[in-house]
C-alpha cells in the first residue's frame, strides 16, 4: 500500500492537466495550459532546490510530518484552483483576484505535490529496478482505476476527491508498519559524484519532455476541455493493457538491464513517429492526442525506472538523482508550454509551429541515435544483483523467492571456471559492477593494498589487463 501513494500523485496529474472533473464551463484549454506553465514552473524550482540542498532536505523529507504538510499545502492548492474561476466564484469577484487566487493554487499545489514525490524517490529508490519498474506499472494502473471511478461519480464528489488526492497520496506513503529497508540509507548517504553520462541524460530528458509536451498542446491548446478529456480517457483505456504487459514482462525478464535501454529507445522512436504524422500530415486528431498521452505516460515511466536504476546502483545520491531528473522532465515541459501558449496567442504562426516540431523531431532522432543511444544506456546502468538479501525484504513476495540474479550466477560460473578463491571472487563481482577498489575495501572491510593483490591475482587468472 506505501507505494501506491505515487499512485494518487500520477491521478493528480492526469486529472489536473487534462481538466477532467474540474473543467467544463469554458470554451478552450487555455486554462489548463496556465495552470501547468504555473505549477510546473513551481515544481522546477522546488525539485531543483532539493537537488543542490539534497544534504539538508534529506534530513527530514521522509518524515511523516513532512509527507502530510506536502499533501495538506497540495490540497489547498488543488481547492484554489478549483474554485479561483468566475463560473465558481460569480462575476463579483474581480478578474484579477480570481487570476491571483488561480496561479496561488498553481504554486501551492507544484510545491506540494513535489514533496510528495521525493518521498517517493527513497521509497523506489531502495528496490531493485525490475521491482521498481512493477511497482510504477502497479501505480499507473491504481492512478487509471481512481480516474474511472472518480468518472462514474457526480462531479461534486468526483471534485471533492480530487482536492483530497494529495492528503490520501500522503497517507499511503506514511501507513506502514515498518521502516523501508535501507529508505534512509539512500537519503542519508553524502551525494554521489555525478557523471558526465547522467547530465547527457538530463539533456536527453529535457529534449524529450519538451517535444512530448509540445505535441500534446499543440492538438489540445485551442479545442474545448471536452475534447481534451476525451482523448485522456481513451489514453487510460490504452495504458491498462500496456501496464499489464510490463508487470508481466518484468516477472519474466528477471534481471536483463538492457530491457531499460531498449523500452526508453521505443518510448523515443514512438515519440519522433507522432512529430512527423503532426508536422508532415497535420494529424491533429483525437487519435494523435491519445497517442501524446499514452507515450508521455510510458517515457515519463521509462525515465522514472531508470533514475530509480542508478539511485539502487550508486546506492545513495536519491534526492539529487531523482529531483534533477524530474526537473529535466518538468523543465522540458514548461519550455513546450511556452511555446503552446506563445502559438495559441497567435505569436507563433503555424507555419513556424510546425518547423519547430519538426526541428524538435530531428533531435530527438539524433539524440536516441547517437547522443544517448542504447549502449550510453547500458554503459551508465551498471549491472546489478537483483536478487539475494533485498528480495526477502519486500513484502509484495515478487520475486522473493528468485536465488541470486541471472548477473551474478554467470559471474560466479566465469569465476569457478578460472579458479578464483572465495575472497577472490568476492573482489571480482564487484570489479564487473564498476566498483573502485576503494569501495571494495570498504565493503569487504580490508585494506585497499589487499584488494589490489587480488586485482592483480583475479588478472592473471582471467587473463585480462584492465578493469
Amino acid at each position: 500500500m506505501t507505494y501506491l501513494g505515487l499512485g494518487c500523485w500520477i491521478a493528480w496529474n492526469t486529472i489536473a492537466f487534462s481538466g477532467s472533473f474540474w473543467l467544463h464551463e469554458t470554451d478552450n484549454s487555455n486554462i489548463t495550459e496556465s495552470l501547468m506553465l504555473v505549477h510546473l514552473l513551481a515544481c522546477f524550482i522546488t525539485l531543483s532546490l532539493v537537488a543542490l540542498f539534497a544534504d539538508r532536505f534529506s534530513k527530514w523529507v521522509a518524515k511523516n510530518r513532512t509527507t502530510f504538510i506536502g499533501g495538506l499545502v497540495a490540497a489547498v492548492g488543488t481547492l484554489l484552483i478549483c474554485n479561483a474561476r468566475s463560473e465558481v466564484l460569480g462575476a463579483a469577484v474581480p478578474h484579477s483576484a480570481l487570476t491571483v487566487l488561480f496561479n496561488s493554487g498553481c504554486v501551492l499545489s507544484g510545491i506540494g505535490t513535489t514533496m510528495l514525490f521525493v518521498r517517493a524517490a527513497a521509497l523506489f529508490g531502495t528496490l531493485p529496478p525490475h521491482r521498481a519498474l512493477y511497482r510504477l506499472a502497479e501505480c499507473t494502473l491504481f492512478s487509471i482505476a481512481i480516474y474511472f471511478v472518480l468518472n462514474g461519480c457526480p462531479q461534486p464528489i468526483a471534485v471533492a476527491a480530487f482536492i483530497a488526492l494529495p492528503v490520501i497520496g500522503a497517507a499511503l506513503f506514511c501507513i506502514r508498519r515498518k521502516d523501508v529497508r535501507g529508505e534512509k540509507q539512500v537519503l542519508a548517504t553524502p551525494p554521489v559524484k555525478l557523471t558526465r553520462r547522467f547530465w547527457v541524460l538530463l539533456a536527453s530528458i529535457g529534449l524529450c519532455s519538451t517535444a512530448l509536451e509540445l505535441i500534446r498542446a499543440y492538438v489540445l491548446i485551442s479545442v474545448p476541455p471536452t475534447f481534451a478529456i476525451g482523448a485522456n480517457v481513451v489514453s487510460q483505456l490504452i495504458e491498462v493493457p500496456l501496464m499489464i504487459a510490463i508487470m508481466a514482462a518484468v516477472l519474466l525478464a528477471k534481471s536483463r538491464r538492457d530491457g531499460f535501454a531498449k523500452m526508453y529507445s521505443v518510448a523515443a522512436c514512438a515519440l519522433t513517429v507522432l512529430i512527423v504524422c503532426i508536422a508532415m500530415f497535420s494529424l491533429n486528431t483525437p487519435a494523435v492526442a491519445s497517442g501524446a498521452w499514452v507515450v508521455c505516460t510510458c517515457y515519463n515511466m521509462v525515465v522514472w525506472a531508470m533514475l530509480y536504476y542508478l539511485v539502487y546502483q550508486w546506492r545513495g545520491g536519491a534526492l539529487r538523482i531523482v529531483a534533477f531528473g524530474n526537473a529535466a522532465l518538468s523543465g522540458g515541459t514548461l519550455v513546450a508550454s511556452l511555446l503552446a501558449m506563445a502559438y495559441q496567442a497567435s505569436h507563433i504562426s503555424e507555419s513556424v509551429m510546425k518547423v519547430i516540431i519538426a526541428l524538435i523531431g530531428v533531435a530527438v532522432l539524433i539524440d536516441v541515435l547517437f547522443v544517448f543511444s542504447e549502449k550510453q544506456i547500458n554503459g551508465m546502468l551498471l549491472p546489478v544483483d537483483e536478487g539475494g538479501a533485498e528480495a526477502a525484504d519486500d513484502s509484495s513476495g515478487i520475486g522473493a523467492a528468485r536465488q541470486p540474479g541471472r548477473w551474478k550466477l554467470a559471474c560466479e560460473e566465469v569465476a569457478r571456471a578460472a579458479g578464483l578463491s572465495a575472497r577472490e571472487t568476492e573482489v571480482f563481482l564487484g570489479l564487473a559492477r564498476g566498483r573502485t577498489a576503494q569501495e571494495i575495501a570498504d565493503r569487504e572491510v580490508v585494506s585497499i593494498y589487499t584488494i589490489r593483490a587480488h586485482t592483480r591475482s583475479i588478472y592473471a587468472k582471467l587473463d585480462v589487463h584492465s578493469k
